[in-house]
């Protein structure tokens, strides 16, 4: 029995900001602590911290723009350590309690 495997097609580019895109690595890295299960206080992660990092570090951004890159950084974080991520929600959990 032979099996084929079939490629998936390539999904463009939904991302559209450039200047995110740009400085995404550099926020990753400053933000990238606060998700660390052993940098957590009282079992907590320090997620929220990370808006105040980035605020202060690039205050050019849009609200909504820095809370663009702390979700992503989440989903980053989860993908980059699948062994130190098991504390924090899941992206399909975060979407199912906003669609609630």
């Amino acid at each position: 029995m032979s099996t084929t495997s079939v490629s998936p097609t390539p999904q463009p580019d939904r991302r559209q900001n450039k200047q995110l895109r740009e400085i995404f690595e550099h926020a990753y890295a400053m933000v990238e602590p606060f998700f660390d299960p052993n940098a957590g206080w009282g079992g907590h992660s320090l997620e929220h911290l990370a808006f105040r990092v980035l605020r202060e570090n690039f205050p050019q951004l849009s609200s909504e723009d820095v809370h663009a890159i702390v979700v992503a950084a989440h989903r980053v974080y989860i993908e980059r350590n699948p062994l130190k991520s098991a504390h924090l929600k899941r992206p399909h959990e975060v979407r199912a309690a906003f669609s609630r």
